[in-house]
């Protein structure tokens, strides 16, 4: 009788590849080290998955879908990119691997961007295209704000008024993007 599929191991697998991940960086998730990990066999492995790289790219999925869920309840652009920056800063080697260039590489999309630029239009009663430029604004003052803090560039007397800027610097984008006609 044939084994039946378990119906865990993918959940395992990448379980697995983000404690790997946090250990030790990109190159501590081979497949010989995360099938030991997920308590089971390379081949199993490589039923599921087709390589490493596709491993690594569900890993990133798996972090936007995290970091969806933090930002889905918000009510507006500033909201959102206080929640993304806050998701970032508690999570540094998950932001390190969502922008480490894999996106390019196995053609991943960026399903929040898109859910921001929809979500924006509705807030500030333009079309999607209408926002993308506040969007992609938010998107940079929060990650390079994140970028600063995670490396330590910030003294840590003006990382209080770097948090408080990128909000004002938000609102004065969101107010713009409003009075436009």
């Amino acid at each position: 009788m044939p084994r039946k599929p378990d119906p865990h191991l993918e959940d395992r697998i990448l379980s697995a590849a983000r404690k790997l991940f946090l250990k030790g960086g990109e190159n501590a998730v081979s497949m010989r080290s995360l099938a030991k990990a997920a308590r089971t066999n390379t081949p199993a492995l490589y039923r599921r998955f087709k390589n490493r790289k596709e491993i690594l790219a569900a890993l990133v999925r798996r972090i936007q879908e995290d970091l969806s869920q933090v930002v889905e309840p918000s009510v507006s652009l500033q909201e959102v990119c206080q929640r993304y920056l806050e998701f970032m800063l508690a999570h540094p080697h998950e932001y390190q691997l969502v922008n480490s260039g894999l996106f390019s590489n196995v053609g991943a999309g960026r399903p929040n961007l898109e859910l921001l630029k929809k979500r924006s239009a509705d807030w500030l009663g333009r079309s999607p295209e209408d926002c993308i430029g506040v969007v992609l604004a938010g998107w940079a003052l929060s990650h390079g704000t994140a970028t600063l803090l995670i490396s330590k560039l910030v003294p840590s007397a003006y990382e209080a008024k770097l948090r408080s800027t990128i909000v004002e610097t938000l609102e004065l984008l969101v107010r713009n993007v409003s009075l436009r006609q």
